[in-house]
């Protein structure tokens, strides 16, 4: 015991050492995803706190028209993604290069067509098309950002994302000492630095390949699609209505505001990083997401004497859970190969951007009695009835934990019952050799790269590894082949 109780303060001392150098060994290795990253942050907030644009796009008292537009080009591209990653599981569009070139072009595009009005007082329909086409080339940047964000170790994912958010408002605060035409110069220039970061970071290989987060999976992507539209109906009520007409003043106002519940929210996903092992991912919203944003719309509603607070507290909630989507969608595709990662993606940001946009369109006089008093109401009691029924069903807490102990049993057994599997199911020597990775939670493409194979090669063997066993999912495949191990073990003894 003295032994032990001498050693273990080195021992502590040599477990946090290392923990910062795999951290520092972490930032290294993606360097070029976390400068494209901050690039882009800095981008999107200089557009999107830019008073100079929002005073020259308003289209009537009330209503910031760029954002708007920006918004709804935002959904009809999300929408789209949609649709095609649910009828083509496993594509990811940062696999491809016109993804990387729509994306700058677009922005760029987008870009010039919102500067046209600053520097022509007549009016020119180019800052409309300029905020359609922003939307559309942003939803390139939120689908990508979260696969290349998923091709990392997932546990360093909300640090990551925090030094990124917080990058990203330094810069933009020293490019807004210029005027408002060379900060979108800026801000175009940002958008290609961005999108040749990730292009070349999406061409690394995988390295170790992709690891789940370490955050319990006790909720799925209803729940979630649940709280992405609710957030996001705050913001927009928020943003639009809290400071009453798109003046000067109620700008200045506002981009404060954002400013601080930005920061704040990059405090909030260190947070996060810190205590996920103890967290699961009800836990993470229930504790740094609904109360801000219930408090910043109640807030509203009382109307509060200062408009800065609500909302500073309201976009602290919104802009962490708008991260943590990213996090969330990666967690749970994690265990479908990452299969799903862009539907999942682009159905819950195509959601809270519904929001946005609902909330933004809502007639002034409704906005903070009636519908932000509701939206409060909504918020609080969808909480009180996920956790209910959480508590309710403790089997639906322990699916995740269920799942790893089966599949770690099926690993542990897989060399001892290759041969009575490839019996049972006439499984081809090749095939057999997949099926052993995919037992062991390997990606596709490390497969690939141990078998010296192309990734297209192994999906083609998956496929017909599913047909054989008479499956249609890596999970069932392992519930499968776990039934058929212990049949022969029955049978052997």
């Amino acid at each position: 015991m003295p032994k032990l109780s001498q050693t273990s303060p080195a021992h502590t001392v040599s477990a946090k050492e290392g923990s910062l150098h795999s951290l520092k060994q972490f930032f290294s290795c993606n360097i070029l995803l976390i400068l494209g990253s901050m690039f882009w942050w800095g981008s999107h907030y200089l557009l999107l706190w830019n008073t100079g644009v929002a005073s020259a796009d308003s289209l009537v008292d009330g209503y910031d028209g760029r954002f708007l537009l920006t918004v709804g080009g935002t959904v009809i591209a999300l929408g789209a993604a949609g649709i095609f990653s649910s009828r083509k599981p496993g594509c990811e569009i940062s696999d491809h290069r016109l993804p990387f070139f729509l994306f700058a072009v677009l922005s760029v595009v987008a870009l010039g067509m919102l500067a046209a009005p600053l520097v022509s007082h007549a009016y020119l329909p180019l800052g409309e098309c300029g905020a359609v086409l922003s939307g559309i080339g942003n939803s390139f940047a939120l689908i990508m950002y979260g696969e290349l964000h998923a091709r990392v170790d997932l546990r360093c994912m909300p640090l990551v994302c925090a030094v990124e958010i917080v990058a990203g408002v330094v810069l933009f605060f020293a490019f807004m000492l210029f005027p408002a035409h060379f900060a979108l110069l800026f801000s175009a220039a940002f958008v290609v630095a961005s999108a040749c970061c990730w292009f070349v970071f999406s061409r690394k290989p995988l390295g170790h390949g992709r690891a789940a987060g370490t955050a319990q999976v006790d909720i799925g992507l209803r729940t979630l699609l649940l709280l992405a539209v609710l957030t996001g109906l705050g913001y927009g009520l928020v943003r639009t209505f809290a400071f009453g007409n798109p003046n000067t003043s109620a700008m200045v106002i506002g981009l404060i505001s954002e400013c601080i519940g930005t920061l704040c929210s990059a405090l909030l996903l260190a947070v996060v990083f810190i205590f996920q092992r103890r967290l699961s991912l009800f836990d993470i919203c229930l504790l740094f997401v609904v109360p801000l944003v219930a408090t910043g719309l109640l807030l509203v509603a009382l109307r509060s004497p200062l408009a800065i607070v609500p909302a500073a507290i309201n976009q602290g909630g919104f802009a962490c859970f708008f991260v943590l989507m990213w996090y969330f969608a990666a967690t749970l595709s994690s265990a479908d190969d990452f299969r799903t990662l862009t539907r999942d993606i682009s159905f819950l940001f195509l959601v809270s951007q519904l929001g946005q946009l609902i909330g933004a369109l809502t007639p002034p006089h409704l906005s903070h009695e009636l519908v932000t008093s509701l939206v409060y109401l909504i918020l609080i009691a969808s909480m009180l009835l996920l956790y209910w029924r959480s508590k309710r069903s403790p089997a639906d807490r322990k699916d995740a934990g269920t799942a790893v102990s089966a599949h770690r049993k099926t690993e542990a057994s897989c060399a001892s019952s290759q041969n009575h599997w490839g019996e049972i199911y006439d499984f081809s020597p090749r095939e057999m050799e997949i099926v052993l990775l995919l037992a062991e939670r390997t990606p596709y493409r490390q497969i690939a790269e141990k078998l010296f194979i192309s990734e297209n090669t192994v999906k083609t063997h998956v496929r017909n590894i599913y047909k054989k066993a008479g499956v249609t999912s890596r999970e069932s495949l392992l519930e499968a082949l776990d039934t058929s191990r212990k049949k022969g073990e029955e049978t052997f003894s």
